[in-house]
C-alpha cells in the first residue's frame, strides 16, 4: 500500500469485489493477491472509488496530524473553499470561524478570492488568444485526467494557476512566508496539489477531515458565539464563490469581461466524451472542466446528504452577497506538461492467450458483462498482459470452472450423494446416489436435477424435517425397500437446501457394527467434502484452487470406504 498517495487501500478490508475497479473512470486500479490497490501513476484522485467501494478499504489519507505539526512552527491560515456554505449550512462564517480558531488556526480567508484573480486572468487569455482552445485549470483532479490520459490536450490547459494556489500566493504576499496556508476543501485531488506545490499549500483536508477534527476535539460551531474578529481575512468573494458549481467559473468569466463559446461538463465520464474529437485547432473555445458530477459540491470529501440541487442553490446564493474584495492579478505562465502513463497495447496474440486463460476462444464466449471491473473481455486481456489483473476476476469463468470440478468431485465419490431443494426437488446428485435408488436409467438419460425426491427415494419426510428446521439426521438408518442406507441429512443453506450421504449397509458379508463403523468413516470424509461442493455449486462459485485441492486431499485415504 502506498500512504503516501491521496487515495490509498487497506488491504486487510479488501473484500475482492472489484467495484472500486468498476467505478474508476481511468482504471488506476490493479489487482494482486486478491487485493485491489491504487496505482498512483494513473489515479486522478478523482475520490470515485473511496465512495463506491463498500468495504472502506479505499481510504483517503489523513493529513491531520501534519496540520497539526505546522501549528508548532508558526501561524498557519485557513484558506476555506465557498462549498463550506453546502458543508455546513447551519453555520454563520463568523461561527465556522471561531470553531477553526479553536482548532488552532490564525485566521481564516475564502479560497474564492483566488477564484476571482482567475476569472480575470482567464477572461484576458481569451481576449489575447480568441482562436485557441481552452481548458480549464481549477480542478486539479481534471487536469491530471488530462494530463495523463488525455495528453494530446494538455497544451490547451490555461497556463494558470488553480484559485487555491492563487488564493495562497495572496496570503503569503500579506501575511509573510513564515505563514503557512492550509486549504479545506471537499477536494481530495487537492491533497496532491498541496504536495506538488508545497511552497504555496502546505496541506490539505477535506470538509470531512474537518468535521472529524472538530468531534475529537470536542467543538461544536453551530453553538459559538463569534469574537468581533472572526471573519474571513482579505474580505468577501462575491462572484468567485460560484466555483463549486457547474457552470460558475463561466459566469466569472464573463463578469471580467470573458466572451466567445463558454461550456462546462463535469464528472469525468461526461468530460472525456465531450472532449472526445477535439484537438489543438478547436478554435475560440474555452470548457470548464470539473471532475465531480455536478462540481465541487459534490466531492469525495463532502459529507452533506441531501440534494445536489440544495447544494448548489445554496452555493449560488452566498455568490453574490457582499462588496467584492479587491484582488492581484495571477501569474500566468504556469506549464501543464503531458504525464506519459500509456501503457504498450499487447499484440492480438498475446490478447488471444490471455482470453484463453479465461476460458474464452471464440468470440461468442466474449460476454462482455463487467463483472472483473473492465467495460470488456478485451480490456481485461490487456490488463492481464500488463499484469494488473488476475484471472480469477472473471466471474463467469470462475463459476464454470468451479461447476465442472464439482462435478468431477461429485462423480468421483464412492457414497451417494445428493443436495435437495426447499421443493424437495433434487438439485445436484452423483450416478452412486442414481445406483443406491435404482434410478440408474434416469440418470444416464439426463440426470436427476429437478426431479422430486419422492420419486426415486423413500426418505422425502426425513428430508422435509431437517427442511423445517427440526435438527439434522446424522448417522442414521434410511429402509429404502429390502435394502438399509446408513447416512446422514444435513443443512446446507437454512430452510433451503440440504444434503444427504449415504451408503448401503445390507451387505451380508460385514456384521452390522462392522458395517457401520466404516459407514461412519466414509461418511465423515464425504461430509465435509458435499457441504463444499454444494457451496461450489450455489450463488458463491467462485472457489480457489487452494480448496478445491483441500477436497482431492480429503479423497487421499478412501480406499477400504464401503462399496454401495
Amino acid at each position: 500500500m502506498d500512504r503516501h498517495s491521496p487515495i490509498y487501500t487497506e488491504e486487510a478490508s479488501c473484500q475482492d469485489c472489484y467495484k472500486c475497479l468498476r467505478a474508476c473512470p481511468v482504471k488506476a486500479i490493479e489487482v494482486g493477491g486478491g487485493h485491489a490497490r491504487v496505482r498512483p501513476e494513473t489515479c486522478i484522485a478523482c475520490g470515485r472509488c473511496v465512495a463506491a467501494c463498500p468495504a472502506q478499504a479505499k481510504r483517503i489519507r489523513d493529513d491531520l496530524g501534519e496540520v497539526r505539526r505546522l501549528f508548532q512552527a508558526g501561524p498557519v491560515i485557513a484558506s476555506v473553499a465557498p462549498s463550506w456554505v453546502a458543508e455546513f449550512p447551519d453555520l454563520q462564517p463568523g461561527q465556522l470561524i471561531a470553531g477553526l480558531r479553536r482548532l488552532g488556526f490564525a485566521s481564516a480567508s475564502e479560497t474564492a478570492l483566488g477564484a476571482r484573480a482567475v476569472s480575470a486572468a482567464v477572461a484576458a487569455l481569451q481576449r489575447e488568444q480568441p482562436q485557441r482552445l481552452h481548458l480549464s485549470s481549477a480542478c486539479p483532479a481534471a487536469v491530471d485526467f488530462i494530463r495523463k490520459h488525455r495528453p494530446a490536450l494538455a497544451p490547451a490547459l490555461t497556463p494558470v494557476a488553480s484559485p487555491a494556489l492563487a488564493h495562497a500566493r495572496m496570503l503569503h504576499a500579506a501575511y509573510g512566508e513564515g505563514t503557512s496556508v492550509v486549504l479545506i476543501s471537499p477536494c481530495v485531488a487537492k491533497k496532491r496539489e498541496s504536495d506538488d506545490f508545497p511552497e504555496l499549500l502546505a496541506a490539505a483536508i477535506t470538509f470531512a477531515d474537518l468535521r472529524r477534527w472538530f468531534d475529537e476535539a470536542g467543538i461544536a460551531p453551530a453553538t459559538l458565539q463569534p469574537e468581533p474578529g472572526d471573519g474571513f481575512v482579505l474580505g468577501v468573494a462575491a462572484e468567485g464563490a460560484a466555483y463549486p458549481v457547474e457552470g460558475g467559473m463561466l459566469a466569472a468569466i464573463r463578469a471580467h469581461g470573458g466572451d466567445g463559446a463558454l461550456a462546462a461538463w463535469s464528472g469525468i465520464t461526461d468530460l472525456d466524451l465531450a472532449l472526445a474529437g477535439l484537438d489543438l485547432d478547436t478554435a475560440g473555445m474555452f470548457i470548464e472542466t470539473l471532475a465531480c458530477a455536478g462540481g465541487c459540491v459534490n466531492g469525495p470529501g463532502m459529507t452533506a446528504r441531501d440534494g445536489l440541487l440544495r447544494r448548489r442553490a445554496r452555493v449560488l446564493s452566498a455568490s453574490d452577497t457582499g462588496d467584492a474584495a479587491p484582488y492581484p492579478p495571477v501569474e500566468a505562465g504556469l506549464a501543464w506538461p503531458p504525464i506519459s502513463v500509456v501503457e504498450p497495447a499487447a499484440d492480438l496474440q498475446a490478447q488471444t492467450a490471455a482470453l484463453a486463460r479465461i476460458g474464452k476462444h471464440a468470440p461468442e464466449d466474449e460476454l462482455n458483462c463487467a463483472g472483473c471491473g473492465y467495460d470488456s473481455c478485451r480490456d481485461f486481456a490487456q490488463a492481464l498482459c500488463a499484469g494488473r489483473s488476475e484471472p480469477s476476476q472473471c466471474v463467469t469463468w470462475m463459476r464454470q470452472l468451479a461447476q465442472r470440478k464439482a462435478n468431477a468431485l461429485l462423480a468421483a465419490m464412492p457414497a451417494g450423494a445428493v443436495l435437495v431443494d426447499e421443493g424437495l426437488a433434487i438439485v445436484e446428485c452423483n450416478r452412486n446416489f442414481a445406483v443406491l435408488v435404482g434410478a440408474e436409467a434416469r440418470f444416464a438419460d439426463g440426470g436427476l436435477s429437478g426431479v422430486p425426491l419422492a420419486e426415486v427415494a423413500g426418505f422425502a419426510r426425513q428430508v422435509r424435517h431437517v427442511l423445517d428446521g427440526k435438527g439434522e439426521l446424522l448417522e442414521h438408518d434410511f429402509h429404502l425397500g429390502g435394502r438399509v442406507l446408513h447416512g446422514s441429512i444435513f443443512t446446507i443453506d437454512p430452510r433451503r437446501v440440504v444434503g444427504a450421504v449415504l451408503v448401503d449397509i445390507t451387505a451380508p458379508a460385514m456384521s452390522r457394527a462392522q458395517v457401520a463403523s466404516r459407514a461412519r468413516e466414509a461418511i465423515a470424509k464425504h461430509l465435509e467434502t458435499v457441504q463444499r461442493i454444494a457451496y461450489l455449486l450455489g450463488e458463491n462459485a467462485a472457489e480457489t484452487e487452494g480448496l478445491l485441492g483441500q477436497i482431492v486431499e480429503a479423497y487421499g485415504g478412501d480406499g477400504d470406504a464401503p462399496a454401495g
